[in-house]
């Protein structure tokens, strides 16, 4: 780990709900357990971090200790599941993306995106349709990355220059 980066990797528990849902939910996912999500205690933030993913888009939330609505919540969350807590397990390497859940649709999924795309730079096109608006990188500023883009230049013209002694002859 970079020491300069504080990252929070957090224990998840994956939560089992029991509820049953619409009838196409039931069909679909049918047995005792009809839907998981997951939950995680992130003591270093006095908080629950909650990932759920639906049909209809993805809820990432963050309910703090200190907010007096934030007990009931959980109890109401939680309600009628069964959980497991999960050890931090080293990420499967993969020759081909997961079938259906790649970057590009976890990323739909999540800002509630109705797209066809399947790429990223197809993605970003769809984005700007839908509103979205390109903005700086909350860690760099305009400075830098003017300057990279700058030295990134520099670089390019000096690799595609022609240092062949022969002089330049014009076509007659």
């Amino acid at each position: 780990m970079n020491s300069c980066a504080d990252l929070i990797e957090p224990s998840w528990i994956l939560v089992f709900c029991k509820n049953p849902g619409r009838w196409w939910v039931r069909l679909l996912a049918w047995g005792r357990y009809h839907h998981v999500k997951a939950i995680a205690h992130l003591s270093r933030m006095r908080g629950w971090l909650i990932y759920d993913v639906k049909f209809n888009g993805t809820r990432v939330m963050l309910a703090h200790e200190d907010d007096p609505g934030t007990g009931a919540f959980l109890r109401d969350y939680l309600d009628n599941t069964d959980t497991i807590a999960m050890p931090r397990l080293p990420m499967p390497k993969r020759d081909f993306p997961q079938l259906g859940f790649w970057c590009t649709i976890a990323m739909k999924h999540l800002v509630g995106l109705r797209s066809r795309a399947l790429r990223p730079d197809r993605l970003w096109h769809d984005c700007i349709a839908a509103g979205g608006k390109p903005c700086q990188s909350p860690i760099t500023g305009r400075g830098i990355l003017v300057r990279a883009r700058r030295a990134r230049t520099k670089l390019l013209r000096a690799a595609t220059r022609v240092t062949s002694p022969m002089p330049r002859t014009v076509p007659t």
